[in-house]
């Protein structure tokens, strides 16, 4: 990741793009995903999942919104219908999620996590969380300061 002065918008636009897609590549490389010697005991939860980072993202996107048709699953996802569909069927076998029709329209089939699927959210949420809260705390006091002063500025990004 290379490192250059921020002198305008443009600049702070690529700086943004480089660093947040980065920070959570990092943190979902901190995520031991199967078991390995030197892995921290408290990730026994983590490895236990069995799940690949795109399942996992399938079940998070579950979780927020309580549940969703295949369609607007794949759409959230950014992924071709099929593609959602594969990733549902071994979290299907998985116990993670649970799939049914629409009363409606017979068509519609609906998506939600299980209690399982929920606590596996839960799992890797707190595993992530403790991973970026190591690394803020080899930052320096204003380091963390000026990421926290930035905090209300990075939301209000999102919310336009």
């Amino acid at each position: 990741m290379t490192r250059k002065a921020v002198q305008n918008d443009i600049d702070m636009a690529e700086a943004l793009l480089d660093i947040v897609p980065g920070l959570l590549r990092r943190l979902g490389a901190d995520l031991p995903l199967e078991d390995s010697p030197g892995a921290d005991p408290s990730w026994r939860d983590v490895i236990a999942l069995r799940a690949t980072p795109g399942q996992l993202s399938v079940l998070s996107v579950l979780a927020e919104h309580k549940r969703c048709t295949m369609q607007q699953l794949a759409d959230h996802l950014a992924v071709a219908p099929s593609t959602a569909t594969a990733m549902v069927k071994r979290l299907l076998a998985q116990g993670y999620i649970e799939r049914s029709r629409d009363d409606a329209d017979w068509r519609t089939v609906w998506v939600r996590p299980t209690e399982a699927g929920c606590q596996a959210v839960r799992v890797v949420h707190e595993a992530k969380l403790a991973s970026l809260k190591k690394r803020l705390e080899q930052l320096s006091h204003d380091e963390r300061a000026s990421i926290m002063a930035a905090l209300p500025a990075l939301y209000h990004l999102i919310e336009v």
